[in-house]
């Protein structure tokens, strides 16, 4: 009986470090960060000439940074394989345009929200009124098929307005797009960063498709991880304070949608480039603002 009383506190003491170590030791220790992604994502992730890109992309690898590690990436072949991925230990994070919901933190911790979304579609531009605008106007369209991506939150959504019979599921938005320029359905339904993204960077289909980008519901990003490291969440959270005041956060929301190209070099980023990038982009509104002052100046005195 008495070895049996000692038998816990024996074990206490004779655990690895690492087994009682929390997760930002644990990744510090195996000196690599693994984040889940899900491709097809643009702005916030794409695979383009064989090179990952994107908010999310370079978010993480500034993460990594911080933590003085590598980062590689996992990519679940459908979005509603992300959280297992996590849970199952093969991610240590997930940052992936993940929306906080109800449902999914009971399964997984969220951080606070690093951007805001609403709920956008792309319809074929002859279906729909002039005046649509938002992806509410899709109800009054009569042979609507529409195409989601699965496991996104829209999918719940389009289920309890339209038809089953009328909702293809893809595997990411990109393929959803592909389809209906396909002709597979006529509409897709997505988070507004993509479909502002695409139609900025697809001119050539202004004229067959109609992005709905008005904002019905408002909706949140974050990172997720998984339930009992309030220390790493608390972490996290200081991060995204971080890129948010410093205006990296700022710089990417500038670079992804206001630059946003089709084939965009980018550039590794870290911490450093990160600031003289935002230092340039300071100094460019500075000399502009100073040359319209010139002009008015000189349009003055003529």
């Amino acid at each position: 009986m008495k070895h049996l009383i000692w038998f816990p506190i024996f074990c206490f003491f004779f655990i690895t470090p690492l087994a009682l170590a929390g997760e930002i030791e644990k990744i510090q220790t195996k000196g690599e960060l693994v984040v889940s992604l899900h491709e097809g994502s643009p702005p916030f992730s794409i695979l383009l000439n064989n090179q990952l890109r994107g908010i999310d992309v370079d978010i993480a690898t500034l993460l990594a940074d911080y933590l003085g590690v590598s980062v590689r990436f996992v990519h679940p072949k459908t979005y509603d394989q992300q959280i297992p991925a996590l849970l199952s230990g093969k991610a240590d994070i997930i940052i992936s345009a993940m929306t906080r919901t109800m449902d999914r933190g009971l399964k997984i911790s969220f951080t606070n929200p690093y951007f805001e979304v609403s709920q956008a579609a792309l319809v074929l531009r002859k279906l729909v009124k002039p005046a649509a605008e938002s992806y509410f106007d899709l109800v009054d369209i009569e042979g609507l098929s529409m195409g989601i991506k699965t496991g996104s939150i829209y999918e719940n959504y389009a289920r309890e307005l339209f038809p089953k019979t009328t909702i293809k599921l893809y595997p990411t938005n990109l393929a959803a797009v592909n389809g209906m320029i396909k002709g597979q359905v006529t509409a897709i339904i997505a988070d507004s960063p993509f479909i502002k993204v695409w139609a900025k960077t697809h001119p050539e289909q202004y004229l067959k498709f109609k992005p709905l980008l008005t904002p019905v519901t408002l909706r949140h990003y974050a990172f997720a991880i998984r339930h009992g490291d309030p220390i790493f969440l608390n972490w996290l959270n200081l991060f995204i304070d971080q890129i948010k005041t410093d205006g990296t956060l700022d710089f990417l929301i500038y670079k992804y949608f206001k630059q946003s190209k089709k084939n965009q070099g980018i550039e590794k980023n870290k911490r450093a480039i990160f600031l003289k990038n935002k230092f340039i982009i300071q100094q460019q509104k500075i000399l502009k603002k100073r040359r319209v002052e010139s002009q008015k100046i000189k349009t003055l005195e003529d």
